[in-house]
């Protein structure tokens, strides 16, 4: 029960961090 409590924390903190890459992304390209 841990391990998939484990495994959805390090999904979610993956998805958060790719939305923001991918924000990031998209706001620096928009600028140029």
């Amino acid at each position: 029960m841990v391990l998939f409590f484990e495994i959805l924390l390090v999904l979610c903190t993956l998805a958060i961090l790719w939305a923001t890459c991918y924000i990031v992304y998209r706001t620096v390209t928009d600028e140029s």
